[in-house]
């Protein structure tokens, strides 16, 4: 009888808001297997099936917790209209930037070992900060901690400008301190940001603090609008084929460039990624 142990199975990822695959692309890369996948846009899900065949498939975040399974981690880049400079502001009262609360739904019984949220840097800044404290405090009522900051996909080499805030969060458990370390100057805080150090420099923040009611001062900096015409969206698929989104996508199709310039950048997701498999 050979007693040596079965290699353990690929850590299971679910995928919310999933667009077409640029945070699964980059968790694959580094080893993750896509569990499933939850997105409501027909021609997403039409790339999702091509690019991830062996991946369940569900439309609606408000509706399809009962078909999910397990998942070691559940990544979400949650709808960013209501955040935007191109939006009406409303934040997380809007209806689409609103789902984030949906997804923590599905988040607060499945209970993934890990959590990570994406999103435009407008977050921190809606209604003054609040929106961006009522994030972190949900996370933590739902017995996450960890810790945010905002990546720029041209230092993943990407040949784009691409700000992103990400809350990297564990259960009951801080992530990988490695996380704090790799991408650019940090520094170490506790519950507090200084006033627009979070837009210049991402530092980092503990979520932890905000179970206890602790408040985050966060100000400054502008969101640049991205333009919407066509040109444009097919301009910004075009570039996405450095990080590997453009595969089997139509460049003359504006609804497929159009969700390529939402994706999450693949590189930037496999940089988390790779921090996150080294705990399993």
């Amino acid at each position: 009888m050979d007693a040596r142990k079965t290699p353990n199975p690929k850590p299971a990822l679910g995928s919310l808001f999933a667009g077409i695959g640029g945070f699964d692309l980059g968790f694959e890369a580094a080893g993750f297997q896509t569990a499933w996948q939850v997105e409501i846009d027909p021609v997403c899900r039409a790339v999702l099936a091509d690019r991830f065949p062996r991946a369940e498939r569900h439309e609606d975040v408000r509706t399809c917790l009962p078909a999910l399974s397990r998942a070691d981690v559940v990544v979400s880049g949650f709808p960013c209209q209501d955040v935007s400079a191109m939006g009406k502001r409303r934040g997380l009262a809007g209806e689409r930037t609103g789902l984030f609360f949906d997804a923590m739904c599905i988040v607060q019984p499945l209970q993934p070992r890990w959590l990570v949220l994406e999103n435009v840097p407008g977050l921190l800044f809606s209604n003054d900060g609040r929106d961006f404290q009522t994030v972190l405090e949900t996370l933590a009522q739902c017995g996450y901690v960890g810790y945010w900051r905002v990546l720029d996909s041209r230092y993943f080499g990407v040949p784009t400008k691409r700000r992103r805030i990400f809350v990297v969060a564990g259960f009951r458990e801080l992530p990988p301190v490695e996380f704090l370390g790799d991408a650019g100057p940090m520094e170490r805080l506790s519950g507090k940001t200084e006033a627009g150090s979070a837009w210049a420099d991402a530092h980092p923040t503990l979520l932890a603090g905000f179970a206890d009611g602790t408040s985050i001062d966060i100000s400054g900096g502008n969101i640049v609008a991205v333009e919407n015409s066509r040109h444009q969206m097919v301009e910004r698929q075009r570039a996405s084929e450095d990080y590997g989104l453009r595969r089997g996508l139509d460049a003359a199709d504006a609804r497929e460039a159009r969700a390529a310039g939402n994706a999450v950048c693949p590189q930037v997701a496999q940089w988390i990624a790779e921090k996150l498999i080294k705990t399993f």
